[in-house]
């Protein structure tokens, strides 16, 4: 009788110990699958945000450099009449 409450109480341990395993590694997947998704999140950001500078610099360049073109363009003088 002894050592079927024995082996009964091993195989409830047992039991516990497997479902805690199962949760823990149930968490850590669902932990991972967050931190990719965030991972995968931040390189679209990071692409954006320098596709938005590039775009920036290349209209502020285009800006400059047509101030520069009419600082250089010769001005017309003014007649006296």
């Amino acid at each position: 009788m002894k050592a079927k409450e024995n082996a009964a109480t091993a195989k409830q341990k047992l039991q516990d110990r497997i479902a805690a395993a199962s949760s823990a590694l149930a968490t850590a997947k669902a932990e991972v699958a967050s931190t990719r998704k965030r991972q995968d999140l931040l390189i679209k950001m990071a692409e954006k945000k320098e596709a938005a500078v590039a775009k920036f610099v290349e209209s502020w360049s285009k800006k400059e450099m047509a101030k520069i073109d009419k600082a250089l363009k010769p001005k017309g003088r003014k007649r006296s009449k």
